[in-house]
């Protein structure tokens, strides 16, 4: 399976993206407290699907949530969901203008779709607050995304979750600082503008 159209084939299979297995929801809060995110914080889901994060974000009393995904059918079953929710549809493989910054900018379970890790991490610099932390978490480590793959017969082509090395030059590149890598129960990743 290879994907060619990122917004097509989200669009065509929001449906089966809406479960949340126990061990995704664990991982999910594990972040949540984790990035240390509270009542007041604002936060920019990208590629939010029909709002997993938001399961656990509902609850913090956050002063603005954003949830930014490619695909307007993923957006829709997220606003069926929480019709509190802010959305916008748009590409954050390209550059995007939002007209406002974030104290959290959280990539949950969708770096494998994205191509241009430098235009990525260019729109979360442009759109942190100072201090404001840019996360990537993937609920499975890299070895374990990687055989999810193998299994399913998705080949992207590529690392599906970049490599530290790749991280470390785009942390630097960007000038983002304090940056935090573990790949041990699921993959996560932060640094700070």
């Amino acid at each position: 399976m290879n994907i060619k159209n990122q917004k097509e084939y989200f669009n065509n299979t929001y449906e089966r993206w809406k479960e949340i297995s126990n061990e995704k929801d664990n991982i999910i809060n594990k972040t949540v407290n984790a990035l240390g995110i509270s009542k007041g914080d604002s936060v920019l889901d990208v590629a939010s699907g029909v709002g997993i994060l938001y399961t656990a974000l509902k609850y913090k009393q956050l002063s603005n949530y954003i949830a930014l995904d490619i695909s307007e059918k993923m957006l829709e079953g997220l606003k069926t969901l929480y019709p509190e929710a802010k959305t916008i549809c748009t590409d954050f493989d390209k550059e995007v203008e939002l007209g406002e910054e974030f104290d959290y900018i959280i990539i949950f379970n969708s770096i494998p779709h994205f191509k241009n890790l430098d235009i990525v991490f260019s729109n979360a610099k442009k759109h942190l607050k100072s201090g404001g932390i840019f996360a990537i978490v993937h609920a499975r480590t890299r070895e374990g995304l990687k055989e999810h793959h193998k299994k399913i017969g998705f080949n992207l082509g590529r690392e599906a979750i970049p490599s530290d090395d790749i991280l470390d030059k785009l942390v630097k590149k960007y000038d983002f600082k304090e940056s935090i890598i573990e790949d041990e129960d699921f993959f996560y990743f932060s640094c700070i503008r």
